[in-house]
C-alpha cells in the first residue's frame, strides 16, 4: 500500500503599516515648537468632547499623559470614535501650526 504523504503549507500575509515621514515630521515640529495658540487648550478639548468629557479628557492630557500624544491616543482605545476626535482635533491644530509658519516665511521673505 503507498503510503501518501500530504504537505499543508501555511502563507502568512503580512501588512506593514505605512508611516508618512512629511506627516509625521509636521506632527514633530507642532510638538516642539507649538505657541500657545496652537496648543490643545481646555477649551478646544470641550469645544470637540462637550464640557464635562472635554474637561476630564484635557486633565487626563496635562496631567496624567503630561501632553504625551501616543499615550493619549491609548487612552482611547476600545473608543474609537473618541480616539478619532482626538487625532482630527491635533490635525486642526497641526494644521493652524503650518499654516502659521508659512504665513510668516511669506511676511518675512524668508
Amino acid at each position: 500500500m503507498p503510503l501518501t504523504l500530504y504537505i499543508c503549507i501555511t502563507i502568512k500575509i503580512i501588512c506593514l503599516m505605512k508611516l508618512n515621514y512629511n506627516e509625521w515630521l509636521k506632527l514633530a515640529f507642532w510638538e516642539y515648537n507649538r505657541y500657545p495658540d496652537e496648543e490643545l487648550t481646555r477649551e478646544l478639548f470641550q469645544e470637540t468632547f462637550g464640557s464635562v468629557p472635554g474637561a476630564h479628557y484635557y486633565e487626563k492630557w496635562v496631567h496624567y499623559y503630561e501632553k504625551n500624544l501616543l499615550g493619549m491616543i491609548a487612552y482611547f482605545r476600545g473608543e474609537e470614535d473618541k480616539g478619532q476626535k482626538f487625532c482630527d482635533m491635533v490635525a486642526r491644530q497641526v494644521e493652524r501650526y503650518v499654516q502659521n509658519r508659512e504665513a510668516y516665511t511669506e511676511n518675512n521673505h524668508l
